[in-house]
């Protein structure tokens, strides 16, 4: 609302003004003032200090921490810097902490730049520039407990997976599938070769790990050394390569059950499963050459 649309008589305003003595008082900047308001009403608000400005800060799908913080820095919310360096004190944070039972301990055993990975929602929000980390931290995980865990609290509950199991797979499944269908099918292929020690062969992870987006990484990236390397690694990861969306997470609590082992995606970007290795490579060939 502009000042100009409540002021109805710009000369009586100036009069009432100048007999309160306030006229070297007005403060610039962003006030509250509403439709309807009367002179002396304005007057107050526009005398008492201005709102701090907000910037709108949107966290996409997928973010890792890392794209967050820059997110952030951009928006001149926080230095990434000072994120990274509150995502380290957090752990003996236990007042913040004891707020949130889905928090699991096991974020705090990673690198720093993964700490709380995960559980970051991605959303719109709206912070104060140069605000400090606690009220990011606490809004953003309050955010996750209000649109996630408390939805899906009683899918997590009945799971059979702990649900930084289940969060860490979904994080994977936001990078491998850009449809609910084939997200819940994904989910359960993935859940099927944990169930028999099948290695998950992930390229999301690959992609996580050297910091790209290629459809199909080469063998030389599978090999890269890394405890996130579903390639070389049996079972999940240490943790979430990402913050999902809650379409993934409750893909994951809520997969569509298959007898798929795997899946390829197409330079299209279509996603074709098949139920034994044999199908799969010559599904592989057919698209991407041997």
């Amino acid at each position: 609302m502009e000042i100009e649309d409540i002021i109805k008589n710009d000369k009586i305003f100036q009069i009432v003004a100048f007999f309160k003595n306030v006229r070297s008082n007005f403060l610039p900047g962003k006030h509250e003032i509403k439709e309807g308001m009367g002179i002396n009403d304005l007057i107050k608000a526009l005398t008492s200090p201005p709102k701090a400005d907000e910037e709108k800060v949107i966290i996409l799908e997928g973010a890792t921490n890392i794209d967050i913080a820059l997110k952030l820095e951009e928006s001149g919310v926080l230095t990434k810097e000072e994120f990274f360096n509150g995502l380290e004190k957090l752990k003996n944070n236990q007042e913040i902490l004891n707020k949130y039972e889905f928090i699991d301990p096991r974020t705090f055993n990673h690198g720093q730049k993964e700490i709380l990975q995960g559980y970051l929602f991605p959303d719109s929000y709206r912070f104060y520039k140069e605000t400090d980390f606690d009220h990011i931290i606490i809004k953003m995980l309050d955010n996750f407990n209000n649109k996630v865990y408390k939805p899906l609290k009683e899918k997590i509950n009945s799971n059979d997976h702990s649900f930084y199991e289940v969060l860490t797979l979904s994080s994977i499944v936001e990078k491998e599938m850009n449809e609910d269908r084939n997200r819940r099918l994904a989910a359960d292929v993935f859940w099927n070769r944990l169930e028999i020690n099948l290695a998950l062969q992930s390229d999301a992870t690959v992609n996580y790990i050297l910091n790209t987006k290629k459809l199909q990484p080469t063998f030389k990236d599978t090999r890269t050394s890394s405890p996130y390397n579903t390639y070389m690694n049996p079972g999940l990861p240490p943790g979430p390569i990402n913050s999902p969306s809650y379409s993934s997470i409750d893909a994951t609590l809520d997969p569509i059950e298959n007898d798929y082992y795997y899946f390829l995606v197409t330079p299209d970007g279509e996603n074709l499963f098949s139920k034994t290795f044999e199908e799969h490579n010559a599904k592989k060939r057919q698209y991407w050459g041997d």
